[in-house]
């Protein structure tokens, strides 16, 4: 669980960054477009969003399958459930797919405050796009960044919907299991409060844990 949940975390924020870069570059019709086509993914509800996903990546009519077939590769009835590994894989698509957008808009907002007369002096005195991006842009929207990062990796540490899902559509439960579904699965399925009691007050501790440093910093620079 705290792998998938670090591993999508950092994957969502690097997309989402880069997305925002691409907004900030592009003209206006490009950009509203990106927007446009974020906002439906991320507003989109999770049920009917994993019902197409499920569709896309289907062992026997997945367009995935169809794809890469189509590209000469042996992926015929292809069941990207059946093994953790790409079970995980799918589950990583659906869930950054979910995320970007947010991580997107927040960066691209902070962003538009960046002055352009220190972007434009800083080109007359000679720095690279890359010294400009370490230099000036990350400094600059790092408070967003610490704060889109913190809700993601909570996010994505307490993500159940998805792989609840995933795993109705025929997936190993014992082998694909995160905490939520596994909490789930005792409360509900087994009937053992007290376990899942225990296990949530866990998680809770964990996302303590991995979102203290965060919070501290945050903290620091209030004061």
């Amino acid at each position: 669980s705290i792998v998938f949940c670090l591993a999508n975390a950092a994957i969502t924020v690097v997309l989402g960054v880069l997305v925002a870069l691409l907004m900030n570059a592009v003209g206006k019709v490009t950009r509203l477009i990106l927007q446009v086509a974020m906002l439906l993914a991320w507003a989109m509800p999770v049920i009917a969003a994993m019902t197409i996903w499920i569709w896309v990546f289907d062992w026997r009519r997945g367009i995935v399958n169809w794809a890469l077939t189509q590209l000469g590769l042996d992926f015929t009835n292809h069941n990207w459930l059946e093994q953790p590994l790409s079970f995980y894989f799918v589950a990583t698509v659906i869930v950054v797919w979910m995320s970007v957008p947010f991580v997107a808009f927040s960066v691209y907002a902070g962003l538009t405050q960046i002055s352009d007369e220190v972007m434009e002096a800083a080109a007359l005195d000679g720095a690279t796009p890359r010294q400009r991006f370490f230099a000036i842009i990350m400094p600059m929207i790092r408070p967003v960044l610490m704060i889109v990062t913190l809700l993601q990796v909570i996010w994505d540490l307490r993500v159940f919907a998805q792989i609840k899902m995933l795993q109705d559509a025929g997936a190993p439960i014992a082998e694909t299991d995160l905490l939520g579904t596994y909490i789930y699965r005792l409360g509900v399925g087994s009937s053992d409060f007290a376990m899942a009691s225990a296990l949530s007050i866990f998680v809770l501790l964990l996302t303590v844990a991995l979102s203290f440093f965060y919070v501290m910093h945050l903290m620091k620079e209030d004061q």
